[in-house]
């Protein structure tokens, strides 16, 4: 009977321990796989910077004059990152275009419908997150053009019937 004491207990500690386990994974992986990945250099919206400052506030209890100047400083940094930005945007859009096609040249068929709907995918989340005039990314082979961002036509809204 001891024996089997020892033995439930065993058990239990294991599976509480996988629950933790398995509970603390679903929940703090994402974040720290978000935080660790990088994107592309672009600059930061005004909606991240947003969300910048007001974690900042929070974190470090900014006073009002402090979150004032704290602010300026973000948009003064926005702006000359898009300053920054904006000359070799169009090397690093064709580095990425190149780089998917390289890619998508070693894939099957099979393989390269799921990375197309992959990218799809993750421009689609970009877009709601940014609330852009769409996804001005890469597309791999077979994209639609349109939505590259090389038309003029791709930054502007759809007429409304």
């Amino acid at each position: 009977m001891n024996r089997w004491k020892v033995i439930l207990a065993a058990v239990v500690i294991f599976l509480a321990g996988a629950t933790t386990g398995g509970v603390l994974v679903r929940n703090y992986a994402p974040k720290v796989v978000k935080r660790t990945h990088t994107s592309p250099p672009i600059p930061i919206s005004s909606q991240r910077r947003q969300e910048y400052l007001v974690k900042l506030d929070r974190e470090l209890e900014l006073t009002p004059d402090q979150h004032k100047q704290v602010e300026g400083i973000l948009a003064a940094s926005q702006q000359r990152m898009k300053h920054l930005w904006e000359p070799v945007e169009p090397q690093i859009k064709d580095e990425y275009r190149r780089t998917r096609k390289e890619i998508a040249d070693v894939l099957n068929p099979d393989q390269r419908e799921k990375m197309k709907k992959m990218h799809n995918e993750r421009d689609q989340r970009r877009h709601a997150e940014t609330n852009g005039p769409g996804p001005n990314v890469m597309h791999g082979p077979g994209g639609n053009e349109a939505s590259r961002g090389s038309a003029p036509e791709a930054s502007k809204p759809a007429p409304q019937p």
